[in-house]
């Protein structure tokens, strides 16, 4: 326990971490930690947050392996276990806590996957993506709901967001965006996409939409189909582009690109691929 909460670094396989858990265990207001000893030493940490909720765990055991469980939340405040197996080697003094770079990159997206879970309304299962060339597809119906709750979270106050006109209350085009969350989230934890979860950075989101098309309205039917545009090696790590198009009544309302950079990881150099879908240019002359 004293080496785990000391060491300056953990060795991940041939590499060097910096030691989070040090982060972890940081002293915060209003949190209680608490030592268990077994054979007059310690064997259990357990910490607690402001509310009497346990937050982590840590188990030193005989043969040296130490867990780590984190107790994440969910949205929905469904309690998802993380749990990370050091092991604990004195021969090494300056760097005696050893972990699996493989195993932890497994448990993550593992973790990521349970909370995609967790998060759905009804508990929907996890259909991992295992072919680049997958299409997903899924519907979304606009509520005032969540139209209103979306507005005040935002901050965005517009009066025709909550005030109905003609008995018509309108959704904020944003909706593009967030009818697409669910399948986006399920593409960046699929096989294809492999590890690097929490390593990644959101580039850019290129909307299109299309000419004519009226603003979202509360009880507006959506239909959304998704592809993968390219998964890449950039010099930082891999880059995946998603692709989707948003319908409403069987007519097009959008089109969307979002990239995803992966820090320090990298897709198999068989396994990359680019995809350069042809836009339709529309030329109005005098």
């Amino acid at each position: 326990m004293h080496a785990l909460v000391t060491a300056s670094a953990i060795v991940q396989d041939a590499k060097y971490a910096e030691n989070y858990i040090r982060k972890l265990l940081r002293a915060r207001p209003g949190r209680t930690a608490t030592v268990h000893l077994g054979s007059g030493l310690p064997s259990l940490l357990t910490i607690v947050d402001t509310n009497g909720v346990l937050e982590l765990t840590i188990k030193c055991d005989a043969d040296r392996t130490i867990r780590l469980t984190i107790y994440h939340k969910s949205l929905k405040t469904v309690v998802v276990p993380f749990s990370l197996e050091f092991t604990y080697n004195p021969s090494q003094n300056l760097t005696p806590i050893h972990g699996s770079k493989q195993r932890d990159n497994e448990l993550v997206r593992q973790l990521c996957i349970d909370t995609w879970v967790a998060n759905a309304d009804d508990l929907t299962p996890f259909v991992d993506v295992v072919d680049p060339n997958t299409v997903v597809k899924s519907s979304y119906t606009i509520t005032e709901e969540h139209s209103r709750g979306f507005c005040e979270s935002v901050g965005n106050q517009a009066w025709q967001y909550t005030f109905a006109r003609d008995g018509i209350l309108q959704a904020p085009m944003e909706y593009a965006h967030i009818v697409f969350t669910r399948d986006m989230l399920r593409l960046l934890q699929s096989s294809v996409f492999g590890f690097g979860q929490v390593n990644g950075v959101h580039m850019y989101n290129d909307v299109t939409l299309e000419d004519g098309a009226r603003m979202f309205q509360v009880d507006d039917e959506l239909a959304v189909t998704a592809t993968m545009n390219g998964l890449t090696n950039l010099r930082p790590g891999k880059k995946i582009k998603l692709n989707w198009i948003v319908e409403r009544d069987g007519k097009k309302v959008a089109t969307i690109e979002s990239a995803f950079l992966v820090r320090s990881h990298y897709i198999d150099i068989g396994n990359a691929f680019e995809r350069y879908p042809q836009q339709l240019i529309t030329i109005m002359l005098p």
